[in-house]
């Protein structure tokens, strides 16, 4: 049994999670050195003005991190749903829908913020030394760049919502990259200041966008996306469908915009406030790191907690979460160690302008208190996603950050002035964790009972029946051996006569089951484990591996049989008399036989052996955790 093929089944829990997260976390420093880019080249000009303006201007670019998420979360959802009911024709109009409706949106934006720019500017905190540069600045990455940053944040769901997690990922890293190579061209060798970064932003986030519309290209005739607009619909089902999924992600980034734009517009209020924004620019960057790795570990392991959950597997999803919650604290205590040791030292590497290094020093000492409280609390946020209690999750992001940030600003700008301001976030994110810990006892608690019960319950019955199950390679003839051993016995077999009892079981429909009912989504572990999962962390494929487990266990019991496929022999290895048989032959005739039986000539033999087998073997890998064949 190899190391990758336990993951979800029976490796040890370190490593599952290790598998799991490691990737999910590096996609997330990625993203810390996109959103760092900016701010250091920006820094090393040694104007904090400059910073102040990216402060000032953040919340408003968030906007299009929100539209993204309002379409294209919920289009990612109801196209894993429409593929599991074989509705290809809903699955394309969300994904036209997502892609056109978030476009259109945001050029009302883009609009409304050219014309209105000055005003809401001087609304958000700018003033005589902020305000060009902060114009500068929106005018590139909103007014000009807002359509290709959302239509590359969708494009990039709607790619990753089919399964192709590793062209999703590369997507994101090009972004990245080009932002940080382009960033001191524009900003030291074009002279252009803080517009410069501006522009290595819009230019990168163009480069991802067109990246992505040639993996669509590539991939359309072989998907369920396209972006269409023939297949643009406001019909409920997809656009109601769309946002409602789509809302709570939306609104959980509109608070933290509100919430950053919240307490620098209250310090811009007080003496030196430009030098306050600048400091609160460089110590909420650096936080960052902080909080994109621990949303790196806990989304990282929500698959590994879904599958489990959804398994009735309890033990392993305390296991998973209390390993989590020793990562995560570990992690918090060594960032807030270093934070409290040289927070000079870190400020200085994003300004060298010597009154915002002693503000952010202090400032970021105050802050990084909050590290502890807001890695755990992002653990406790993903595992109520990954076992479906999407309300919970909401409940606590508008507590957060809607309910208890902002009246601590409020409150604590009134009491203390600057000084309370700086412990709004420690207070916060320490009071959010709290109560996210109760919710989670609670939760745990409702666990063990269900985990008792299902430990009480009788054990199934090991039949005397015996049952035959046949494993064969693609082409090599084992349904037809199947039925012609069945009918000497007298007994029943069952091919394709299940597929009509797992789609009544699984509700999904019977062409999907066909399609997925042997054969993962990917060649690839990983990319299986975190694709097309819905709030309840399962995705379709799963719900077939469940149903398919019942309908084969029942027709075992029921008497004897011969079944073929389906990973029979590892289902029924505990309860039936079984006899387990791989049926194979030569590459030659395995491809004779699919063009002259199966009339299959589409594409080139040997290849479809090759893929079918690959996704067969990953298929019994993901699921049963030992060797196909």
């Amino acid at each position: 049994m190899t190391k990758n093929n336990e993951l979800f089944t029976s490796m040890p829990v370190g490593k599952a999670v290790a598998k799991l997260a490691i990737p999910t976390v590096v996609s997330q420093i990625i993203v810390i050195l996109y959103s760092l880019a900016n701010t250091f080249f920006i820094g090393q000009i040694g104007d904090p003005n400059q910073i102040a303006a990216l402060s000032i201007t953040f919340p408003i670019y968030t906007l299009l991190t929100a539209v993204a998420n309002l379409f294209d979360i919920g289009a990612n959802s109801i196209i894993a749903r429409s593929m599991g009911q074989n509705d290809e024709l809903t699955a394309k109009k969300s994904s036209s829908f997502s892609f056109w409706a978030s476009i259109f949106v945001t050029a009302v934006l883009s609009i409304l913020l050219a014309v209105f720019m000055q005003p809401i500017l001087l609304f958000f905190g700018a003033d005589e030394y902020t305000l060009g540069f902060t114009a500068e600045y929106l005018f590139w990455v909103f007014v000009i760049g807002g359509i290709p940053t959302v239509a590359g944040l969708v494009l990039g769901h709607l790619v990753r919502s089919v399964g192709k997690t590793k062209e999703a990922g590369i997507g994101l890293t090009i972004g990245g990259v080009m932002n940080i190579i382009l960033d001191p061209i524009f900003i030291f060798v074009f002279q252009m200041d803080v517009a410069g970064a501006a522009v290595a932003t819009m230019l990168s986030n163009a480069i991802s966008m067109v990246y992505f519309l040639v993996i669509l290209a590539k991939i359309h005739k072989t998907s369920v996306l396209t972006l269409s607009p023939k297949y643009f619909s406001l019909e409920k089902k997809v656009s109601w469908g769309t946002l409602s999924v789509g809302f709570p992600a939306a609104i959980s980034v509109l608070l933290v915009s509100v919430s950053i734009s919240l307490l620098n517009g209250l310090l811009l209020k007080h003496e030196g406030g430009n030098i306050l924004s600048a400091a609160y620019g460089v110590t909420s960057k650096c936080g960052t790191i902080a909080l994109h790795i621990s949303i790196g570990i806990a989304q990282g392991v929500m698959s590994l907690i879904g599958y489990s959950y959804g398994a009735k597997d309890h033990k392993r999803v305390h296991d998973v979460c209390r390993l989590s919650f020793i990562i995560l604290t570990i992690f918090s205590v060594v960032f807030l160690l270093v934070v409290q040791l040289i927070p000079d030292v870190i400020v200085r590497l994003f300004i060298d302008h010597q009154e915002t290094i002693e503000v952010g020093g202090v400032f970021m000492r105050r802050w990084s208190w909050c590290v502890i409280g807001m890695s755990l609390f992002n653990m406790y946020n993903s595992i109520f996603q990954a076992v479906g209690k999407w309300k919970t999750s909401l409940l606590l992001a508008v507590l957060r950050l809607g309910v208890i940030f902002s009246a601590l600003c409020i409150v604590l700008d009134v009491l203390f002035g600057v000084d309370g301001l700086m412990w709004v976030q420690a207070i916060t994110d320490t009071a959010s964790c709290l109560i996210a810990m109760v919710l989670y006892a609670r939760f745990k608690n409702s666990i063990a009972k269900e985990f008792a019960a299902s430990s009480l319950a009788v054990a199934a019955p090991v039949t005397s029946n015996r049952i035959i199950a046949i494993s064969r390679e693609f082409g090599s003839g084992g349904r037809t051996i199947g039925k012609e051993v069945a009918a000497k016995l007298g007994i029943p077999c069952y091919d394709s006569e299940l597929i009509e009892k797992i789609a009544v079981e699984s509700g999904l429909a019977k062409e999907y089951i066909e399609k997925y009912g042997e054969y993962a989504l990917s060649n690839k572990l990983y990319d299986n484990a975190v694709a097309g999962r819905g709030q309840d962390g399962q995705s379709s494929v799963d719900k077939i591996w469940f149903a398919q487990k019942k309908v084969i266990t029942d027709l075992a019991e029921k008497g004897s049989c011969v079944i073929v496929g389906r990973c029979a022999d590892y289902i029924l290895r505990d309860i039936a008399d079984c006899l387990t048989v791989f049926i194979h032959a030569s590459d030659e005739k395995r491809a004779e036989r699919i063009v002259t039986v199966y009339g299959q000539r589409e594409e080139s033999p040997a290849q479809r052996l090759h893929d079918k087998d690959k996704k067969r073997k990953a298929y019994y890998k993901l699921y049963t955790g030992t060797q196909w064949g």
